[in-house]
């Protein structure tokens, strides 16, 4: 299994406000706004020279999935990794870590498909996979 960084997810209150501060780190938005109804989120994708691509999230509703972690002020919400064949990668990462899958895969706005696995060390990670063929971008 080759796993490849994509993304860290960011939790915040609300994203216009939050990107001020990536914007004076460098970051620029690399995406428009989208809202994920199955997930229960808005987000955008910004990017920076030689820093990892984040994705600021905020809730679409007072409790969202995002709530826990920001009443505990958590601004760093999940590693999110490219893979090509998601069914397959993701099996192979829950046997070899045992991982408990806490969101399915299940398509999404933004991606093809999405999973979400919480690791031992409560680590959430996040599986996406950009396409539907193997021959992603």
């Amino acid at each position: 299994m080759n796993l490849k960084l994509h993304h860290i997810g960011v939790a915040s209150q609300n994203i216009e406000k939050e990107y001020l501060f990536f914007e004076k780190l460098g970051y620029h938005k690399v995406s428009k706004v989208f809202c994920d109804e199955i997930q229960k989120i808005k987000g955008v994708f910004i990017s920076a020279d030689n820093q990892p691509t984040l994705e600021l999230l905020e809730n679409l509703s007072p409790n969202g999935p995002l709530t826990g972690y920001l009443q505990k002020n958590n601004k760093f919400y999940h590693f999110a990794y490219e893979t090509d064949d998601i069914e397959n990668d993701v099996k192979q990462f829950m046997t070899e870590t045992h991982a408990i899958m806490v969101c399915p895969i299940t398509q999404a706005t933004y991606f093809y498909k999405i999973c979400f696995l919480m690791l031992r060390n409560m680590m959430l990670i996040e599986f996406v996979q950009k396409s539907e063929s193997k021959d992603n971008e």
